[in-house]
């Protein structure tokens, strides 16, 4: 995790200075961040896409205003779920394209990179389908701040921040989001 946040930290340091393929590999990773959170937020694979896009474009045109690469996480994320937002309100009539199973495919190789046995990528599938569907049915704030959290690894100060709340409200909203995972996915674990 600690080499994947000076990798992020590097390259911003390096595309804010005017390096073009520092700037390609640090939106490469961008994307992936984004989706990783938007999988679990957004309703279809075209509204991910819009917002992944749109997202990468203001990143790109504003990253010589972060201040404090550090924080460059937090802050794309924050563009990220300002564009999201942004959509949804632009766009709450908008038909349901569907491609579920596109989207299933890449968030595990996302989330999993190494190569698997048939029947482990099969139930790691599976898997990913039970804890999006289980995700899905929670109230907004826990949704978003358990992603923040365990998706992003983001701290508690970081999505209090992002949230405009305080952290014992992050804190809570996670804990209640986890208890209310464990229950969505006991039917799915009792089969197992």
């Amino acid at each position: 995790m600690k080499q994947n946040e000076d990798e992020f930290i590097y390259l911003s340091q390096k595309a804010k200075s005017g390096d073009k393929e520092s700037l390609k590999k640090l939106l490469y990773k961008t994307e992936k961040l984004i989706y990783l959170s938007l999988y679990y937020l957004a309703e279809n694979e075209c509204e991910i896409a819009d917002v992944i896009q749109e997202s990468l474009m203001k990143i790109s045109k504003n990253l010589k205003k972060l201040n404090d690469t550090k924080s460059y996480k937090s802050w794309a994320n924050k563009i990220a779920l300002r564009c999201f937002y942004d959509h949804k309100r632009k766009n709450k009539k908008r038909e349901n394209c569907n491609h579920n199973d596109a989207s299933d495919e890449i968030l595990t190789n996302i989330i999993c990179e190494k190569q698997k046995e048939p029947i482990e990528d099969c139930i790691h599938s599976e898997l990913v389908k039970e804890i999006k569907a289980s995700i899905s049915k929670l109230n907004e704030p826990y949704k978003l701040a358990i992603i923040m959290r365990e998706f992003e690894g983001l701290s508690y100060d970081e999505i209090a921040k992002l949230t405009k709340t305080n952290v014992g409200t992050v804190k809570s909203r996670i804990a209640r989001a986890r208890c209310q995972i464990k229950e969505y996915m006991k039917p799915y674990m009792e089969q197992r």
